[in-house]
């Protein structure tokens, strides 16, 4: 089989689609109690535990997953389409989850399970309590949505690992963001290694990340997760969604997301890139790919030095040498208005150029129905009218001078 990429590659043939087993847990019961919560309740238990609500209101589309994990990069730890790379990034987890990690250490592991006695001493579980959206009810709600949404590992089951993670964030602030992020990131690695089918991970956050990025925005929306429960997709079937992603370049994104600060974390420590320790797993991604998400055009070739890849899966191995090590570089956060680094991008090759080459190498999941003659022309993205601005403004200030 063969497509043709916007015209600018010659025929590339088609790389084998994994099989992947998306699916969204039984939230029924979920929904159902926190529908019964007043406003006041509501309210409560956004300022302790974030978007969990909101998130448990977002009607996943599966397939839209499944294609989107086709485009899963391995070793650039990105997705990788036609003209264009998206990266799941901390700072949109932070907005998506309702959660911010300033004043926070990211989650740090613990291969200790909590005890009964710890968990119990947190919750002061109590049936009068229960009854009565009290405190405690909030407690026992929260890990009920870590085990059965943020940290899906067993169906129908709160396991350890999530008991884990509340209790990290509930006793000694430790974030959720970089779990969750790294789980999401865990999970597609192992599909595309490990040729495992299953994908266990948070799907409304991961789902709520793209649509975002291909929604028409809402002025009055407060952030990413109202937007989508304010302007929902048309739901698709597999094709269609198939469809969808073999059409979509680079001109169709939202690269500039009106909740979006530009500030954003670059690397940590001796890393040249963000490192997480999930539940699974540890690993990266490369901000420096991200740079479009920010409002940023990238000018050339990122440097394989800034893209060096992280990952042990610990049912293969468990490294308490590389968690010490993500743990300490945490201490160390480089923002990229701090960043001093000139060679992680390269002026060697332009960025598009770059990526034609790299679509060449991973082949593409999905071939347009469409002919050459009738492929959508690309619309000219957010980024390129904030850079033609920004030339306007320029070659003004030089008549003046």
């Amino acid at each position: 089989m063969e497509s043709r990429v916007r015209g600018q590659l010659d025929f590339v043939s088609l790389k084998k689609k994994l099989s992947i087993k998306v699916t969204e847990g039984n939230l029924s019961n979920l929904r159902e109690l926190a529908g019964r919560m007043k406003t006041i309740s509501r309210n409560m238990f956004k300022r302790k535990y974030g978007n969990l609500l909101g998130l448990l209101k977002v009607e996943v589309q599966v397939a839209a997953l499944t294609a989107l994990a086709q485009y899963y990069d391995p070793p650039l730890r990105c997705l990788t389409f036609q003209d264009f790379q998206l990266v799941p990034t901390v700072e949109e987890f932070e907005h998506i989850l309702g959660l911010s990690m300033k004043g926070k250490v990211p989650y740090r592991y613990s291969d200790q399970h909590i005890s009964t006695v710890t968990l119990a001493g947190i919750l002061k579980v109590h049936p009068a309590e229960l009854e009565g959206f009290g405190e405690t009810f909030m407690d026992v709600l929260a890990l009920t949505f870590y085990g059965a949404m943020l940290f899906p590992n067993m169906e129908n089951i709160v396991d350890h690992t999530a008991i884990n993670v509340f209790v990290a964030y509930k006793n000694h602030l430790e974030s959720p963001v970089n779990v969750v992020l790294a789980d999401m990131y865990g999970s597609l690695n192992l599909f595309h290694e490990f040729k495992k089918k299953k994908m266990l991970c948070c799907l409304p956050v991961l789902y709520v990340w793209f649509i975002s990025r291909i929604n028409k925005g809402i002025s009055n929306a407060e952030g990413p997760v109202e937007e989508v429960l304010l302007n929902k997709p048309e739901i698709k079937g597999a094709k269609d969604w198939a469809q969808f992603f073999a059409s979509l370049n680079g001109g169709k994104i939202r690269w500039c997301l009106p909740w979006q600060s530009r500030s954003r974390i670059i690397s940590c420590g001796n890393f040249p890139n963000v490192p997480f320790i999930g539940t699974r797993s540890c690993i990266n991604y490369n901000p420096v790919l991200a740079q479009r998400q920010y409002g940023y055009p990238i000018r050339g070739t990122p440097s394989p030095g800034a893209l060096q890849p992280i990952w042990t899966h610990y049912e293969e191995g468990f490294s308490l040498d590389l968690i010490r090590q993500i743990k300490c570089a945490w201490e160390e956060v480089m923002r990229v208005e701090e960043d001093p680094r000139s060679w992680i991008i390269k002026d060697k090759m332009s960025y598009s150029r770059w990526i034609m080459e790299r679509v060449k190498v991973i082949k593409l999941p999905f071939k347009s129905d469409f002919s050459p003659s009738e492929q959508p022309q690309p619309a000219e993205s957010e980024e390129v009218t904030i850079l033609k601005g920004e030339i306007k403004i320029s070659k003004g200030s030089n008549k003046n001078i």
